[in-house]
Formats: C-alpha cells, structure tokens, sequence
C-alpha cells in the first residue's frame, strides 16, 4: 500500500534584509517558531515556558500543532473538535449544478423531451431518486452517456474505473463508511506532484475534498465515475483482508466534543499515536490517528 502523504512544514526562510530589518525578521521567525511548538492546551502550566519542550518523546502532533501530554492532547482536541460538530449540526445545502442533468442530455441529443418528461414524472411520483437512475431504468440512455454528461456538469473528466485497479494502492486512506456514504473512492497518489486523485459518482462531496487536503496536506483533483465501477470497487474493497496495519471504527449517535475527546484519547495511545488530524466530511467528524497503526475514527452525530 502507498503510505499517505506527510509534510514537515519549515519556518519560513529569512529574507535578506540589513540592520534593524535583520533583527526584526529573526525575532519573527523565533517567535514562529516557538508558537508552532507551544502546547496547544488550553490549561497546560508548562506552555509558556521551555520545560514542555522537553517532553518531546510524549509530545503528539494534533493539526500543525503539538500536545505535550495526554491531558492537553485531550483538551486541545475538544476544543478543536467542538465547532466542527456545531457546523455538523446545522441543514447542508447541496451544491447545485450549473445546468440540470436532464436539460444537458436533451441539449446533447442524447434524450428526447417525452423521455425526459416520463423520467421525471416517475421520479416526482415515487418521490426519491436521480433523473439519470430514472432515464436508465427505462432504458434511455447508458450509464458512460449518464457520467459523460454529469463531468460536464461538473467541469471533471471521466476516470475508467473499470479498466483500472490503481485505487488499490490506496487502499486504507480513507474509511469505508466515508467512501461508502459520500459515494467517492481514491483513485492514484501521484508523489511527485503530491496530487491524490478522488472518483465521484454523479455528485461531487467539497466537503470531502476539503478533508482530504486537511488530513493528507497535499492538492486534491476529483474526476466522475461511473455507478457500477464504484459499486464494484466497494465490494472488492469489502471482501479484501482487512489491512494489519489499519483500523477502522465508527460511532453513530455521538456529537459531545468532551465525550469524543475522551474516545480519540483512548486510541491514540492503543495506536501509540505520532500524528491526529480531524476534520469533517459529509455528516462525519473524520479523525486519523498515525503511530505504531493507523486509526480512523468516524463520529456520526445524532
């Protein structure tokens, strides 16, 4: 399995400058530099002074910054954590298409007005379901007409997913219940442009691009696949052993920050935890834990 993307971020170099500029821009580099090693608990007595740099062995990286005890490292997490789950809480509005799927395939010719009529009858009838679900039930169109046209919709190129296993080697980045919910898949990680290429069916999740770029610190390009592609990678991706050195867990009906804090707290140290990221994706508060194995934990509020 590829190993995920890290990043050591570096303080920024210092410009050449004379005299008092010099001096300036050293005390501002220093000053950079001992905030993004500060621990970021909110009560930690030790966070002001350099005695909390000597903890570096029990030190955990949490986002771009560090805890220097299990006790900070859980009270900086709740802190973080706890906007994110109110913006949870509030009603999504999904991104809306710059032209209607059903207006693009008439536009394209790939569907005439009583066939897009029929279908969108039979979806406002049974009251659930996309308008390309319902054009390719009766037999209107194919599913590659169907992606051709929601990449345009998206201004996204199509990705053969079912003539590649490439998502393979990313096999364990991201958990089941995010690929599975937001209907994406990780396709290539190219490293030496640290570009990690997402596959969507029919609806793009910027929630999850957003995450991804979060949790990985690399660019993030997304492109469409089809339905049954994906449907057939997650089935594959079911069936195969679970990776030894990876770990999924979810929790459905928990939205306390304290309460997930104390969760998070708990497997960091089973996965003798190095790194944490948290961020949010879809309905979910996705938290990654890298050490000794890889955790992740997804929090589903209620």
């Amino acid at each position: 399995m590829t190993r995920p993307p890290t990043a050591l971020v570096l303080p920024p170099p210092l410009p050449a400058l004379g005299g008092e500029s010099v001096k300036a821009s050293v005390a501002h580099g220093w000053q950079a530099l001992r905030e993004r090693w500060i621990c970021l608990g909110p009560n930690c007595g030790e966070r002001n002074g350099l005695r909390s740099w000597c903890k570096l062995p029990a030190r955990i990286q949490l986002q771009q910054g560090w805890c220097c005890s299990p006790e900070c490292f859980q009270a900086a997490f709740e802190q973080m954590a706890a906007p994110l789950l109110r913006a949870l809480a509030q009603p999504r509005t999904p991104r809306p298409h710059r032209v209607p799927l059903g207006l693009l395939l008439l536009s394209r010719g790939r569907i005439d007005s009583a066939q897009l009529r029929t279908a969108l009858q039979a979806q406002q009838a049974e009251s659930h379901g996309r308008i390309g679900d319902w054009l390719l039930r009766q037999g209107a169109i194919c599913e590659d007409d169907i992606a051709a046209a929601v990449g345009l919709q998206w201004a996204r190129p199509l990705y053969p997913l079912a003539q590649s296993q490439s998502w393979r080697l990313t096999r364990g980045w991201v958990p089941l219940a995010l690929l599975q919910t937001l209907r994406m898949l990780p396709l290539h990680f190219a490293a030496d442009r640290r570009r990690l290429y997402v596959g969507f069916a029919q609806t793009i999740e910027f929630t999850a691009l957003a995450a991804l770029a979060q949790i990985f610190e690399c660019k993030i390009e997304s492109c469409i696949v089809t339905d049954s592609a994906l449907d057939a990678a997650l089935e594959q991706l079911r069936t195969l052993p679970a990776h030894e050195q990876v770990q999924d867990v979810g929790f459905d009906r928990m939205d306390d920050p304290a309460e997930i804090a104390g969760v998070v707290r708990q497997y960091a140290r089973y996965a003798e935890a190095r790194q944490i990221r948290l961020a949010t994706a879809g309905p979910f508060l996705w938290v990654r834990i890298r050490g000794e194995k890889i955790v992740h934990l997804t929090f589903r509020g209620r």
